[in-house]
């Protein structure tokens, strides 16, 4: 359920797309630091999101070239910002971790022993995670508890099932002592959040519908050969719409110093943007792959400019 919430790149400006690369670099450098090389694997754009989202309200922190372990031969810009990456970084671990878990239950046991094994791997570093962050672990556990019965009702509603995810990614900012930044932070990544499921939960359909797996798509709308009838894709994309908007709605009330114009190309560009792609059904097959390519590209011409 990663890899959804990512900006617009070719509507950035050039100081804005460098400013969320080297988030996301300096993501992957406070995962390997605070919990192991292997931690690196599990940097994602949402969590990149995430620190932007939680560092807006001060300066922007300063960058430096660093070591990347995927490029062996040179380095890149990274974010350098250890104590506003700490809360970003243990969230991402104890999600992936959370996610890898869910993944064993659903796929039995011989299918389930590769999340076992990475379960395992990263048992030490989501440990070091909850004692960090205690009560969004508990959090993330009690809602997923609470998915997993209206998983198995096969519940047709919607708004359950997207509040029992959303509520986890709220808990993001559950640490935030500020009122003023905890409450609208909270509010916008609830809506990220029941966009997230939502978003997934389309991308998912005709996966779902050949292996007989649950997806409150299939109870809630009629489905045919995997897909909706376009009144209820229509329906749909009004809900994440409104979604988008009140996660803007939050956006405009935090004291941003930092990051302003990115965040907003997050919510009203690149959300729209990654749905539609997902209700075209190119998103998995094309676009991040492209997303991939672009990046690998533009990291090249960027060395040799230098």
């Amino acid at each position: 359920m990663f890899g959804y919430v990512r900006p617009r790149r070719d509507l950035l400006a050039p100081e804005d797309l460098e400013a969320y690369r080297a988030a996301y670099c300096g993501l992957c450098r406070a995962l390997g630091k605070q919990y192991g090389f292997a931690a690196r694997f599990l940097v994602n754009y949402d969590m990149t999101f995430l620190y932007l989202l939680r560092a807006s309200a001060a300066p922007a922190a300063q960058s430096a070239r660093c070591w990347c372990p995927a490029k062996l031969c040179g380095r890149k810009d990274c974010t350098l910002d250890p104590e506003g990456f700490g809360a970003a970084a243990a969230c991402t671990v104890i999600l992936t971790v959370e996610k890898l878990r869910d993944n064993v239950r659903d796929e039995g046991f011989f299918r389930g022993l590769p999340y076992r094994f990475l379960t395992l791997l990263y048992r030490r570093a989501y440990c070091r995670a909850a004692r960090r962050l205690p009560d969004f672990a508990a959090l993330t556990v009690r809602q997923l508890h609470a998915l997993h019965a209206l998983e198995a009702a096969k519940s047709p509603s919607i708004d359950a099932v997207a509040d029992a995810f959303a509520q986890i990614v709220a808990g993001c900012a559950g640490d935030l002592k500020d009122p003023a930044l905890r409450r609208p932070t909270e509010q916008l990544l609830y809506q990220t959040g029941r966009f997230l499921y939502l978003a997934d939960a389309l991308d998912d359909l005709r996966g779902d519908c050949q292996q007989d797996a649950y997806n409150p798509l299939r109870y809630r709308f009629s489905v045919s050969d995997g897909a909706l009838t376009q009144g209820d894709l229509d329906y749909l994309t009004q809900l994440t719409d409104s979604s988008v908007n009140l996660a803007g709605a939050a956006l405009a009330l935090l004291p941003m110093r930092a990051h302003e114009a990115l965040l907003e190309n997050v919510i009203y560009l690149g959300l729209p943007s990654v749905f539609a792609a997902v209700k075209a059904g190119k998103f998995q097959s094309r676009d991040r792959i492209q997303w991939n390519k672009n990046a690998k590209r533009e990291n090249e011409d960027k060395e040799t400019d230098r």
